[in-house]
């Protein structure tokens, strides 16, 4: 199997704007036009006809970017973020929970301490009930070939390998399920830049009648699927020319052209996507859903969509690695009604979702406070306590009195965290799966290393 080439080499064709962005040290990755220095959004302000500054301002369909004042309504005609006519896929809210939110959520610090304790309480015995030494550590694997050149790169940094690491092991995982076969859809759900599904199609997909499906709400620059279309009209321009000299087939065959285009993305917020109708689904005889750090209530919507009518006789498997459970929904978390049946009322799904975040929210120091020596650690540590919080009745509110060490703090969030997976697997297993949570990576490769693998009971 031929392996993808590392993609870093696009700057030296395209020119890139010089402006330096302190943050994230480094310079801005946005393209310019020819003969300019800087993008749209760093180029210095031109001047209008009295001889002022024009000014950039947030633009009224998304504040996250701008554009000159002098030139808005041109920019409203244009605007990426302009609404326009939906596609008959989108279906406001068909995923999302018709359930009224009747027990509004609080932050920890205005709830009182013994219903915290409760809550705490609860989640051990339900951990040690129903979860406690039952989800295993998938064996090591070697990196994934496709994985392979970009892993080997000496330019990545740490950070940019434990991503890959966990991309590769999430190769691994759908291929030892057995998920592989061909005329199938692969959809990665919350799909971001989409760095999963371009080694998933070079894994599974080149050369097949095999299809990637990309799914987000954002339009992103710099996606990683825009290379597969690119070198996938570059194949096919080779091909035709090599067919035009009379030239002997080339190694990728007259398959190139004809699947060239099985990479397909959409713009769509999974609350609102009635999968059913996508044509690239409806053209496959078998559906696979993955996700790398599917954040929050987007995986209860994700789980939704790939099991509604219409699209659950196809789906063969799951493999979705959870991330962010302190932004999930009481009213549309799958794992709200099986908890609610085991003694976790709406109250106390509410706190639950603000105990996960300790699972990861380290010990509330900075990265530099991090680095400085012990002696100030613990005086930042003593000074930096929070508020008790008391009402009227001397009642306590918060967690400052729960007198739990960090490392305490970090297994009960673990556990909560477990807890909403499993109320998804118990979610999954009603509808005919034979569904599981796995460790797929190493918590020194992430912290949010559950995975969630479902695989469809013929």
């Amino acid at each position: 199997m031929s392996k993808p080439s590392n993609c870093s080499e696009t700057s030296s064709i395209t020119p890139q704007c010089q402006y330096y962005v302190v943050r994230k040290k480094r310079l801005c990755r946005m393209t310019v036009r020819p003969g300019r220095q800087y993008c749209g959004e760093h180029e210095p302000r031109p001047k209008t006809d009295n001889g002022k500054d024009d000014l950039r301002i947030p633009c009224p369909n998304d504040p996250k970017h701008t554009c000159y004042a002098s030139k808005l309504k041109k920019h409203l005609s244009i605007c990426n973020a302009r609404q326009q006519q939906q596609p008959d896929y989108i279906i406001l809210n068909i995923n999302g929970s018709t359930d009224t939110e009747d027990c509004p959520r609080l932050p920890l610090s205005k709830i009182p301490l013994k219903t915290i304790s409760k809550v705490i309480d609860k989640v051990n015995i339900l951990y040690d009930k129903y979860l406690k030494d039952k989800i295993p550590m998938l064996s090591e694997k070697p990196i994934h070939t496709t994985v392979l050149d970009e892993f080997n790169d000496p330019g990545r940094t740490e950070s940019s390998l434990r991503h890959l690491r966990q991309a590769s092991r999430l190769l691994h995982v759908v291929e030892n399920e057995g998920f592989v076969k061909p005329n199938t859809c692969f959809i990665e759900l919350g799909a971001g830049k989409g760095h999963l599904s371009y080694y998933a199609w070079w894994a599974w997909c080149r050369d097949t009648n095999s299809n990637v499906l990309l799914i987000d709400r954002a339009s992103l620059r710099h996606k990683r699927d825009n290379k597969l279309r690119d070198n996938c009209l570059k194949t096919n321009q080779n091909k035709i020319n090599a067919t035009d000299q009379n030239e002997p087939d080339d190694e990728w065959g007259e398959s190139s052209i004809k699947y060239s285009n099985n990479v397909h993305r959409l713009r769509a917020d999974l609350a609102n996507l009635a999968l059913e109708r996508v044509p690239a689904v409806r053209a496959s005889e078998a559906v696979v859903g993955y996700a790398k750090h599917l954040c929050g209530v987007a995986t209860d919507y994700a789980l939704r969509c790939i099991t509604s009518t219409g699209v659950l006789d196809k789906v063969s498997g799951l493999a979705l690695a959870t991330c962010c459970h302190h932004r999930c929904e009481r009213a549309a978390c799958l794992a709200s009604r099986p908890l609610q049946g085991l003694g976790i009322d709406a109250e106390d799904f509410n706190v639950l979702l603000g105990v996960v975040s300790w699972a990861t929210c380290g010990d509330g120091r900075s990265r530099d406070a991090r680095k400085r020596p012990l002696a100030d650690s613990r005086t930042h540590t003593r000074t930096q306590t929070r508020a008790e919080v008391t009402d009227d009745d001397g009642e306590n509110y918060g967690t400052k009195n729960l007198n739990l060490s960090q490392e305490r703090r970090e297994i009960i969030g673990k556990r909560a965290k477990m807890l909403l997976d499993w109320g998804r697997v118990l979610y999954l297993k009603e509808l005919g799966f034979d569904a599981r949570l796995v460790y797929y990576v190493s918590s020194t490769v992430s912290l949010e290393n559950v995975c969630i693998l479902a695989k469809k009971i013929s």
